[in-house]
């Protein structure tokens, strides 16, 4: 018989289990991620008493340049038993989360899929392409940067996407993304550009670092982005809010009402963080 339910206290050594298998994060990271988005576990998919898909699902905002925003989920870790695969398990899910969205009055329901490949996933249950960024890589030009806190950042981040359709992160999402990457260099930072201050997300990891997040005045672009990967010590990948009509599909939406009439027209909306 199969059951969905959140997980129960039975049930959190199973799903920690089956998140370090698919995902190989270990226990501590996991419950770093539950105390800093405000869960208590995830969702459960049981087949006869065996978890067989868990997902995810702290609560996001989605914040309009109006000021006003509505309430989501974030689907995270969707995992499913490599064994189980095929069998509709995380379909079944996804259906269920969507419902519990619902039930507390939410809006809409995102996900960054882990591959390209995996937008055609999950628009078979409805969810559209959307929250899309630009990358480039950059090269090191130090300019002054300065490690701030999740609060400090997150004030900064809204004012630098005031005028565009995006994901507000709350501090505790914050601080988990500050300490995501355990390297020298990695954190939240200020840097003072041009044209005002931008932040950064920065992981400084030793074979791929990577700027997960660069806001700031637009004219300040390669500015901060030569500042941020000198954060890095190197060349780094850096990821950027989309401009008009400029930028690639980073997350997928599926709204549980009906697309608001002023959702804009693509590039849809801008993410950032999504702890990848």
């Amino acid at each position: 018989m199969v059951e969905i339910h959140p997980a129960r206290l039975e049930d959190l050594t199973q799903a920690q289990q089956l998140w370090t298998r698919v995902f190989e994060d270990d226990a501590a990271f996991q419950r770093d991620f539950y105390a800093l988005t405000g869960l208590d576990g995830p969702l459960v998919l049981l087949e006869d008493g065996q978890i067989q898909s868990m997902l995810a699902l702290p609560e996001v905002t989605l914040t309009f340049p109006d000021g006003r925003s509505v309430k989501g989920g974030y689907v995270y870790a969707l995992a499913t038993r490599p064994e189980a695969r095929g069998r509709g398990y995380a379909g079944q899910l996804l259906d269920y989360a969507c419902q519990a969205l619902k039930d507390r009055l939410a809006d809409c329901i995102l996900t960054v899929p882990a591959q390209t490949s995996l937008f055609s996933f999950f628009a078979r249950y409805g969810f559209l392409p959307a929250l899309y960024h630009r990358r480039l890589i950059a090269r090191p030009a130090p300019a002054p940067a300065t490690p701030i806190s999740p609060q400090a950042y997150a004030a900064l981040r809204e004012t630098l996407l005031a005028n565009m359709v995006h994901v507000t992160q709350s501090p505790g999402q914050l601080e988990l993304q500050r300490i995501l990457c355990p390297y020298p260099g990695s954190g939240l930072y200020q840097l003072e550009l041009a044209h005002g201050p931008g932040c950064a997300a920065v992981e400084c990891w030793p074979s791929a670092p990577v700027v997960k997040e660069l806001l700031c005045d637009p004219r300040d672009e390669a500015q901060g982005a030569g500042a941020a990967a000198a954060l890095c010590g190197g060349p780094a990948q850096v990821r950027l809010a989309p401009q008009p009509q400029v930028g690639q599909p980073f997350g997928a939406i599926r709204w549980l009402y009906g697309r608001p009439d002023r959702w804009p027209q693509p590039p849809w909306g801008y993410l950032g963080l999504a702890f990848d």
